[in-house]
């Protein structure tokens, strides 16, 4: 009996300290929260985010133009941490876009299947965001370049 006394708390102090340690073998710390930073923007993406681009057409290496009827139907918010919020027409969801430089592609599109009104031009708008490798600026003005040709501007109310 009076082994298991000693042991005991031996035991109790190896169990609670393996407890206390977490996968990657460092210990908690006092008042921290293990969860991961918050997103941050990417370097030079500061001028796109949190703001409301507005489609107002778009420019083909053919000479084609198109244009939509309802420009505020058709926008895209960029978030920090490579999210891109879209509105095509009447269908609404999301993106990821990443942006090095002047560099800038969007992934797969993840949208409502709302069947948009007869002259819609959501397609096209969806297409060509598959298609954009690049972005500037043009004074208030957002462009984004297309891999095949042309480019699609965009504008925003902000100040």
């Amino acid at each position: 009996m009076p082994q298991v006394r000693l042991f005991a708390p031996i035991a109790l102090s190896i169990a609670l300290a393996g407890c206390a340690a977490t996968e990657s073998g460092t210990p908690i710390m006092p008042g921290s929260i293990n969860a991961p930073p918050p997103p941050m923007a990417a370097p030079g993406d500061s001028l796109l985010t949190n703001t409301v681009w507005t489609w107002q057409g778009t420019q083909m290496s053919n000479g084609d133009r198109i244009v939509p009827e309802a420009a505020d139907r058709y926008a895209l918010m960029f978030r920090p941490g490579g999210l891109v919020e879209v509105r095509a027409d009447c269908n609404r969801g999301s993106a990821s876009y990443l942006l090095t430089g002047g560099q800038m592609k969007f992934g797969a599109v993840a949208l409502t299947k709302m069947l948009c009104p007869p002259g819609s031009r959501d397609t096209e708008f969806l297409r060509e965001l598959g298609a954009v490798t690049a972005q500037g600026m043009n004074g208030p003005d957002l462009t984004l370049t297309l891999g095949g040709g042309g480019m699609m501007r965009f504008t925003t109310t902000r100040q």
